[in-house]
């Protein structure tokens, strides 16, 4: 061999030898403290990561629960507006019902009059079934959440502010006041009325 030859291979195994450590410009070898360093942080990373994701599921999951509660209750509120709003249309038509059934006992034979009640009692008995409730007001102290007043009428044998008669008569609808009791209310006779006797 030859003295360039020579040269060339020393310098390229030069090149391939690491220069010692501490010298200018080269890295330390990465060593076992590094790397455990380094994986403590991508740890910490992925659980911090881990945490905001399982933030972000709980409040989509209680945001979810809210919406289907409120859309129940919802949903529920329509049912009853509907039913309340159905109801109240019957109540007419159950009133004029109630009419043509009391002059029908006198009009025609008791077997129409008989099938015309068994329709009644049916009819009553759906709005019963869909919380419809009738209101006796007769002989009760008037309710103003509950009566509406029709007239007063004197009467010295019942405490002033007492129920006389329905008039029309009222409805409740799962508790709740559908149609007040058109009523006629207990007043006490006037002084002049007795001044004349």
């Amino acid at each position: 061999m030859n003295q360039e030859t020579e040269d060339i291979q020393g310098q390229s195994e030069e090149r391939r030898q690491p220069e010692p450590a501490g010298v200018e410009g080269v890295a330390p070898a990465p060593g076992p403290e590094n790397n455990v360093n380094e994986l403590n942080e991508q740890l910490d990373a992925k659980q911090k990561e881990l945490e905001e994701a399982l933030q972000r599921y709980l409040r989509l999951a209680a945001d979810f629960d809210n919406f289907r509660r409120r859309t129940r209750q919802e949903l529920e509120d329509v049912r009853k507006t509907a039913a309340e709003r159905l109801i109240g249309e019957l109540l007419p038509v159950l009133d004029n019902f109630e009419r043509a059934l009391a002059s029908a006992r006198t009009a025609f034979p008791e077997n129409v009059v008989t099938g015309i009640d068994m329709i009644h009692r049916q009819l009553w008995h759906v709005l019963e079934q869909s919380g419809a409730q009738l209101m006796g007001a007769a002989g009760q102290p008037f309710d103003p959440a509950r009566h509406e007043a029709f007239e007063q009428v004197e009467a010295d044998d019942l405490p002033e502010g007492t129920v006389i008669e329905e008039v029309q008569k009222g409805y409740l609808l799962n508790g709740k006041v559908l149609r007040p009791a058109l009523v006629r209310v207990a007043k006490r006779p006037s002084l002049d009325d007795f001044a004349e006797v």
